[in-house]
């Protein structure tokens, strides 16, 4: 006799449920010594090191500069969303998501939630996935770059959700941390006009500092 199994699979990202549908599903039954076989090896696949299969960010220095524009203009900190391309287990970030803001202040700001939900619901349409979340900090140098106790809560809720995105903190100098929720992101900065400082740690440098 077959098993009917109906399970209901949700589309989660930054912590909030954004699609949900149900989804059916009839499989044979299978004998009891292969259901403990199958265990067994969805128990290995779980306990396999996560740097195994640790994804690889690639961006290039031109976005990092248009980002560093974009989140310093003004004297409040900012924030945005960034998509790209996903190629087997490379992640390439290309692309700007503005996020319109419910709150914007000298010492943090939260993007308005309506307005979330719109860019995500808007990227799923186009096959596409938020692979980065970028905010500024006040202060320069690396030292501002250091992620806050929140800066790392709102991390560990979106890698909790599911989602393979990576934060990163533009100081107001031009200095940019990527980090996660307790690990280390694999990220490779591609162009001119910076300079790796420490390990994810990378310094925008003005035109003038670059040489041909």
């Amino acid at each position: 006799m077959d098993d009917l199994h109906e399970r209901t699979l949700a589309i989660s990202v930054f912590g909030r449920e954004l699609l949900a549908f149900r989804v059916r599903r009839t499989c044979q039954r299978m004998p009891e010594r292969r259901k403990v076989a199958h265990a067994q090896v969805r128990r290995v696949r779980r306990l396999r090191p996560r740097g195994d299969d640790q994804p690889l960010f690639l961006v290039s220095s031109l976005l990092l500069h248009d980002c560093l524009g974009v989140l310093t203009a003004s004297k409040k900190e900012n924030l945005h969303a960034v998509t790209g391309i996903v190629s087997g287990r490379r992640r390439i970030l290309e692309r700007i998501v503005p996020l319109r803001l419910s709150h914007q202040g000298v010492g943090g700001a939260a993007a308005a939630n309506d307005s979330l939900a719109a860019e995500l619901i808007r990227l799923h349409a186009f096959g596409m996935l938020p692979l980065a979340y970028f905010h500024s900090h006040p202060g320069r140098g690396i030292g501002a770059t250091a992620p806050s106790g929140t800066d790392l809560k709102t991390q560990k809720t979106m890698e909790q959700s599911g989602s393979e995105i990576i934060g990163g903190i533009f100081s107001r100098d031009g200095v940019v941390r990527f980090y996660g929720a307790g690990w280390e992101p694999r990220v490779r900065v591609l162009g001119k006009r910076i300079e790796e400082v420490q390990k994810n740690v990378y310094r925008l440098l003005p035109e003038e500092d670059v040489q041909a």
